[in-house]
């Protein structure tokens, strides 16, 4: 009877254990993959304000700023299958991109909601021909790896001087 007793009472133990175990790795998986969503997540946004940056600055260099627009802008790492893309435009631009219908970008265009501020402690008047505007500039981001897709939009106003009469 005790031997018996015995065996009943390991594999008792062993199928409390065993159910520890599983316990554990589905906890431990789900870990790693909430971290890789938080980690595609954080690239996502980071290459949205690359592209931010990126029109800023042609904004900056270019006489007429409603006719910049970035179609695709595209960076593949082969070795780890990290794709990172992104564009002037919508989520739904970028998945018309994929698609391949429809429009799959946006130029800069004039932020119509309100006035821009004047230009910080200067009184230059409307003689000048120097005008303050805001551009609106919508920016949408992909990240792809093994499969996985992490995407940002982001919708900014970039604030400069438009000169004309010169």
């Amino acid at each position: 009877m005790e031997k018996g007793s015995m065996v009943v009472l390991a594999i008792i133990a062993t199928l409390i254990l065993s159910l520890i175990m599983v316990a554990g790795l589905t906890v431990s998986t789900t870990e790693v993959n909430t971290t890789q969503n938080f980690l595609m997540n954080k690239i996502s946004y980071y290459k949205a304000v690359e592209g931010v940056e990126i029109i800023t600055e042609e904004i900056r260099n270019t006489a007429d700023p409603a006719t910049i627009y970035i179609a695709a802008d595209e960076y593949k790492v082969t070795e780890t299958g990290v794709t990172r893309k992104f564009i002037t435009g919508t989520l739904e631009n970028l998945q018309n991109l994929e698609k391949g219908s429809g429009l799959t970008y946006q130029n800069v265009q004039l932020f119509m909601g309100f006035d821009p501020p004047p230009l910080p402690s200067i009184s230059l008047g409307t003689s000048t021909g120097v005008t303050p505007v805001i551009w609106y500039v919508p920016i949408a981001s992909e990240v792809t790896v093994n499969r996985k897709r992490s995407f940002t939009e982001i919708e900014a106003g970039i604030y400069s001087i438009l000169m004309t009469g010169y």
